[in-house]
């Protein structure tokens, strides 16, 4: 899909377009399956660096902060009791009550980190909700600034072979580096 394709698609829905940006990447943290990477491009090709990144940006960190914020009001509910009771989730709890919001900041700068059960894990724990903001805030444009960044000129990608292989380079480490830290700070061997 070329990038005039992409805006002909929003130009279609008109002014309809920017609130269509930002709901896709606000859908994709109730239903972690759909692709991120692939919303905050079109979004940057669609309305530019800038624009595409402050829709995309603001669309997955209120997401995730209401699916958050859902997770924690349901904390008593009886499924979520059980679910606290797993050895696993209470050694998690335990590791975020202990190690505080860097490791948590940390993977969410990752775009492959599944945020839905980050946001699950982070609402059973003591983090307060203003604090677990400003985590998602930050985090979250690192992310979508890296993202968009890379997809910036997606028409490049066919004409520059050089780009599309520094781009699934880079994509490439960053998904590496993220399972690393995921697994060091989610499974750490002290816990």
């Amino acid at each position: 899909m070329t990038q005039e394709q992409v805006q002909y698609w929003f130009d279609l829905f008109g002014s309809l377009g920017y609130i269509v940006g930002f709901l896709l990447p606000f859908i994709e943290a109730f239903i972690p399956v759909l692709p991120i990477i692939v919303f905050v491009i079109v979004n940057v090709n669609a309305f530019g660096f800038w624009m595409g990144t402050l829709l995309a940006w603001l669309g997955t960190v209120l997401g995730s902060y209401l699916v958050f914020i859902c997770f924690r009001r349901l904390t008593h509910t009886r499924y979520m009791l059980r679910l606290q009771q797993r050895t696993s989730v209470q050694r998690l709890i335990h590791f975020i009550d202990r190690k505080g919001v860097i490791p948590i900041f940390i993977l969410l700068c990752f775009p492959f980190t599944p945020s839905a059960l980050v946001n699950l894990v982070v609402s059973l724990s003591h983090i307060k909700a203003h604090v677990y903001l400003v985590v998602l805030f930050s985090s979250k444009l690192i992310m979508i600034g890296l993202i968009g960044w890379l997809g910036n000129d997606i028409t490049t990608l066919f004409t520059d072979p050089l780009r599309l292989i520094l781009i699934i380079i880079v994509i490439v480490v960053v998904w590496f580096i993220g399972r690393k830290l995921e697994r060091y700070f989610m499974h750490s061997p002290e816990e």
